[in-house]
């Protein structure tokens, strides 16, 4: 059975901003911890995340 590797993308205005789960990890945080740090980051622009 092949397991397939799902990831978090970040988006901002719709162009691929960076990986969340790969962020989290080089940065020794949760996935949430990141979300929230990339909201704040962006004031005033849209951030999305989509599982891949």
């Amino acid at each position: 059975m092949k397991f397939k590797r799902r990831t978090i993308k970040a988006y901002l205005d719709g162009k691929l901003l960076c990986d969340v789960v790969k962020a989290a990890l080089d940065n020794n945080k949760t996935v949430e911890e990141i979300k929230q740090i990339l909201i704040c980051k962006n004031p005033g622009h849209s951030v999305t995340f989509k599982a891949v």
